[in-house]
């Protein structure tokens, strides 16, 4: 029980660092400073549903679409923590919004009524980073109760961030910029320790293969 319940929060704190909710809903507040609380609210709702669907399908489905290519998992490991510290080295410098979205798919956003797909569903949450977690935490998974653990930590990930999301300009008010921008360096922090700690467990299952 203890093993599944620290895998629970591996996984857990894994994906929502890596969802970066709250420079999400910074992201959100400038797309949509004219709309509704409502209006906010609702493509919040449509972005995480849309957000989660994604995360399950390569939850399932992303270990064999990656060994259809022939990519091992000790080399997704690598290739997912090298990701995962981009996106940490930018949001320790304030920069991680950059990563997610480039600045055309922000522009496409801002002419749209609706930015709940693009650009927030895809690909400032459900993006590289979000997609290669989950598959290697699938990877990971040998048993039901593991499986288990990981379908709760990604929907409770997606729910806490549709939850920041739809409050995002009340959130923003209390914490202000400085209070957003310390949690996101925070997160951002954890984010490169697991990363690390993903490149050691792929080069140390590498080396242990290799005869």
């Amino acid at each position: 029980m203890l093993e599944l319940g620290l895998f629970f929060v591996s996984c857990f704190i894994t994906l929502f660092s890596v969802l970066d909710p709250f420079g999400a809903a910074v992201t959100m507040l400038a797309l949509t400073h004219d709309d509704t609380e409502e209006s906010r609210a609702s493509q919040a709702y449509r972005a995480s549903r849309a957000s989660l669907l994604i995360l399950l399908f390569f939850t399932f489905v992303g270990g064999y679409i990656f060994a259809l290519f022939g990519v091992s998992i000790h080399a997704l490991l690598i290739a997912g923590g090298l990701i995962l510290l981009q996106v940490a080295f930018r949001m320790l410098e304030g920069q991680s919004l950059t990563y997610r979205s480039t600045r055309p798919e922000q522009e496409e956003g801002e002419k749209k009524e609706d930015i709940a797909i693009i650009p927030l569903a895809i690909p400032i949450m459900a993006g590289p980073a979000a997609i290669t977690t989950v598959s290697i935490c699938a990877n990971k998974s040998d048993n039901i109760g593991m499986w288990v653990m990981l379908i709760m930590a990604v929907t409770a990930s997606i729910y806490l961030t549709y939850l920041i999301l739809k409050n995002c300009s009340t959130l923003t008010k209390l914490l202000g910029e400085t209070g957003v921008r310390v949690l996101v360096r925070a997160m951002g922090l954890i984010l490169m320790a697991m990363g690390v700690e993903f490149i050691l467990s792929g080069i140390d299952g590498y080396f242990i293969q290799t005869p």
